[in-house]
């Protein structure tokens, strides 16, 4: 009883923390009150303390003071004095967005004792250094845990911070291969793909901030901290895409192999309305759910009839004529534009949808009307359209996008109002080349 009362009392400050007194819940962002510092390049690692800065969290950005020196952008979540192209800077302003910037040499004795001292100050440090070098700096998490036993660490790295691989180089092609990825995408004749972008980095910074939380509640009703280790290759090989694609194999030893396109498990071909079509105005993707969604086809391209062709009534009669099947499917389409498919398939139950151009996502109707695209003013870039969040908490303030900061942007003002430190302490530490 007495730890369930003591639970409940850090609870109840916790709650004082953001009501400012009087115990009493206000609506606030729901990470209000987090303090973050991140150390992370790539994109995993930033990408993780984003998500945490979009719910409230203070995240504080550590950056080397010598950027200026760097002639091109070597990560996404890195800066580069010059970004090369338009896309180099666009990654950086995407994920780092809604944080603070400090510029803090960590290989420096002074900036380890400063990042000591702003650790203590913090609830959660994310990193993505290679293995031990955080340790290797005295700025590890056992070092911080001393300081602050309540501290989560996230470590965030291609293969952990264990095991065979934890020391090797990875692209997002690598951890795709290897996490098995790659093995089922392209057709049987040709090399095996994988998806474009950067999916690996993106699934396991949301892991990640996920567990990140977890972990926060943890030390708020027990006290301590914990260290995650995040692999990123571990991240792909637990994708739910990834387990449903080894089913097969986990079940009954069976392998799912690659397949020609718009080929169903059982080897044979969909015979109408399963994948990717041209239409009048661009293209439509369907995938009906099964054969009992042949009455709803027909009658959604106005042929209700043709459920009593002998050629289409039985689903293998349909597969044997899927030729002149689809051939009535696409004449239809041909007549049609995206907007009128899209009102026909959902009229009749159908999933099936328009494929959008980038500009046309951002002025579509559902996600304006659920507010998930954020503007923010950029000085150089001008106005710039962020994601949002794709779900919605019921009480919690939304929070206004900050444009990515300027390299060190609040160095004075982190130094001075977490730290304490006066004008001529920081003055030192910038005569010296630790800020």
């Amino acid at each position: 009883m007495r730890d369930v009362d003591r639970r409940s009392r850090r609870v109840e400050n916790w709650r004082c923390r953001h009501s400012g007194g009087g115990g009493r819940w206000v609506s606030a962002a729901i990470l209000e009150g987090v303090r973050v510092l991140e150390v992370a390049d790539g994109v995993a690692g930033p990408f993780c303390a984003k998500l945490l800065a979009e719910y409230g969290a203070e995240v504080v950005k550590i950056e080397k003071p010598d950027f200026d020196s760097m002639s091109e952008r070597q990560w996404a979540g890195q800066r580069a004095a010059s970004p090369t192209s338009a896309e180099d800077a666009a990654f950086f302003l995407h994920l780092n967005s809604d944080k603070k910037s400090v510029a803090l040499d960590l290989e420096s004795e002074p900036g380890q004792a400063t990042f000591r001292d702003l650790a203590a100050k913090c609830n959660v440090v994310v990193e993505s250094l290679r293995p031990g070098h955080m340790a290797s700096l005295g700025i590890g998490y056992q070092d911080l845990r001393d300081l602050t036993p309540g501290l989560v660490m996230t470590s965030v790295t291609p293969f952990g911070q264990t095991g065979p691989y934890r020391d090797y180089q990875y692209t997002e092609l690598t951890v795709f291969a290897m996490g098995g990825g790659m093995a089922r995408e392209g057709i049987p004749e040709r090399h095996p793909l994988m998806y474009g972008g950067e999916i690996a980095g993106y699934f396991a910074g949301t892991a990640a901030a996920a567990v990140t939380v977890a972990a926060c509640v943890g030390a708020l009703m027990t006290g301590h901290g914990d260290w995650i280790d995040v692999s990123i290759m571990e991240c792909m090989a637990g994708h739910p895409h990834q387990i449903g694609r080894r089913a097969p194999f986990a079940y009954n030893g069976e392998l799912d192999p690659r397949q020609e396109p718009r080929t169903s498990a059982a080897g044979g071909r969909e015979p109408y309305a399963v994948g990717t079509f041209r239409c009048k105005d661009g293209h439509m993707s369907f995938l009906p759910l099964g054969p009992r969604m042949w009455p709803n086809i027909a009658r959604m391209i106005g042929r209700p009839e043709l459920t009593q062709d002998t050629r289409f009534i039985a689903p293998e009669d349909r597969v044997k004529n899927r030729v002149e099947l689809e051939a009535v499917f696409q004449e239809w389409l041909d007549r049609h534009t995206r907007a009128e498919g899209f009102q026909a398939a959902n009229e009749e139950g159908i999933p099936g949808g328009p494929v959008l151009t980038p500009p046309e996502i951002m002025a579509d109707e559902h996600f304006i009307d659920r507010r998930f695209f954020r503007q923010v003013a950029h000085p150089d870039y001008g106005t710039l359209t962020y994601p949002g969040q794709p779900f919605k908490l019921s009480d919690a303030q939304e929070i206004d996008a900050v444009v990515a900061p300027g390299l060190g942007h609040h160095t004075r003002a982190v130094l001075s109002d977490v730290l304490g430190m006066n004008g001529s302490e920081i003055a030192d530490l910038r005569n010296r080349g630790v800020i």
